[in-house]
């Protein structure tokens, strides 16, 4: 009976320790989409893009406040001595008060301006929609940052584990080297060329490894974690093939591209500012209101009472000094500038979606040919491992087979990570989101 309580509790130890090991592993692993989660979520060049935007909506609501009246408070007091008065039939009479008060409030407000203020709030919306594209713009680019530092990242992990199995190997070889040469199977020759091909191979994994640091510095800051060798960084390749054509792609681009919505929208503002300059000039109507008590009026000047006042402006500017010409030939040159952008806009994208498209199909081209080239150098190195094995050749050989087997697998790896890259370059190259 006691023994069979002991073997429950021994489950149970066992069973409660996998459960902690794997929420362990769950909060160190790092997936490509919560890379790309916290970094736009931390990372400093989205929040000065988000303070854009805020500081463009606040514009927008002050440009559109000059529709809106205003209104002030008046309060006065003054006092006056001497005071004129005049001398009537033994009476002296007072014009003026030596005390006098004024409390009151006045109104402003806009009527019609003649398009003035609709050309600036217009713009003022435009800005802020501007501030929101180049924000998703900033948005973009951070998250294919984050994108390459994640697969650099894993495949640094990843050369390092086929360099360090190789260095295995190595190592065996060149204790099995030792034992022939002291046998006199093998030369001195052949124990030293081991050697050298063994310490090389520790040479480039001391690189490997700096390359990883330097990019466990970089992921960390993108990601505002600490990133180490404990953090597991999955790596897997959804190899997906881009089935439109060159064509198709560009066109979807310049639809759909952010630059090029920005670049609109750039456009459409120089329309609107030309109009708002343009109409700088034009008259415009207000009317105001003010009421209030204040005293000085007869038959008792010391008096406060109530009074009030109604009226309306017209401004009708007469020259202005030929400033109206000159903005309007600046904002003529302005909408120009911003169609020149938007034919350039289309070159860039078009040479970007065509360079991501051609290195999406030379690394799906690749892919499938280093597949082949990897099985072939694994099944020689298997096979010189047999004929070393027998005698039938030499380390040197059996050296070179197994170089051949790391670099194809090295260099497969690496073209796979290169594939995703260009993919998802080639998503926000064409205007997709991939965020």
């Amino acid at each position: 009976m006691r023994r069979n309580i002991n073997i429950l509790i021994g489950l149970l130890i066992m069973i409660s320790s996998s459960h902690i090991a794997n929420g362990q592993s769950t909060t160190d692993s790092l997936t490509m989409q919560t890379v790309i989660h916290r970094a736009l979520n931390s990372y400093p060049t989205v929040q000065q893009a988000e303070e854009a935007v805020k500081t463009a909506q606040i514009n927008k609501k002050m440009t559109e406040s000059s529709y809106l009246p205003t209104i002030s408070g008046v309060a006065s007091y003054t006092f006056i001595d001497p005071i004129s008065k005049l001398d009537m039939n033994n009476q002296t009479i007072h014009i003026d008060s030596k005390n006098n008060s004024n409390f009151g409030l006045s109104l402003n407000q806009l009527i019609y301006d003649f398009g003035k203020t609709r050309s600036k709030v217009e713009a003022a919306r435009i800005s802020e929609q501007l501030a929101m594209l180049q924000k998703e713009q900033v948005m973009q680019k951070l998250t294919l940052q984050a994108i390459e530092s994640y697969y650099t990242t894993a495949y640094a992990r990843q050369s390092i584990m086929v360099k360090e199995k190789q260095l295995e190997d190595y190592a065996r070889l060149v204790k099995q080297t030792e034992i022939n040469k002291d046998a006199g199977a093998a030369t001195n020759f052949d124990y030293l060329n081991t050697s050298s091909e063994f310490n090389a191979v520790k040479t480039a994994l001391i690189a490997l490894n700096t390359a990883k640091e330097k990019q466990y510095v970089t992921l960390s800051l993108l990601t505002d974690t600490i990133i180490n060798d404990k953090t597991l960084i999955p790596l897997s390749f959804d190899r997906i093939k881009e089935n439109r054509t060159l064509d198709q792609l560009i066109d979807f681009a310049i639809e759909n591209r952010i630059e090029m919505q920005i670049m609109l929208k750039e456009h459409t503002l120089a329309i609107e500012q030309r109009k708002a300059s343009d109409r700088a000039y034009n008259p415009s109507l207000s009317a105001g209101a003010s009421a209030g008590f204040k005293n000085g009026y007869e038959p008792n000047i010391n008096s406060i009472r109530f009074n009030y006042s109604v009226g309306a402006t017209l401004h009708i500017p007469i020259y202005e000094g030929g400033r109206r010409g000159k903005q309007r030939a600046l904002g003529d040159i302005e909408i120009q500038k911003a169609i020149t952008s938007i034919d350039l806009a289309k070159k860039e994208i078009t040479t970007q979606v065509a360079d991501s498209y051609l290195s999406l199909v030379s690394a799906w081209a690749r892919i499938n040919q280093l597949k082949v080239q990897q099985d072939v150098a694994m099944k020689a190195y298997e096979q010189a491992k047999v004929n070393y094995s027998s005698g039938a050749i030499t380390n040197l050989e059996l050296i070179t087979s197994s170089t051949n087997a790391t670099n194809s697998s090295l260099l497969l790896l690496q073209e796979q990570i290169t594939y995703q890259i260009a993919y998802y370059q080639l998503l926000i190259n064409i205007g997709e989101n991939v965020y």
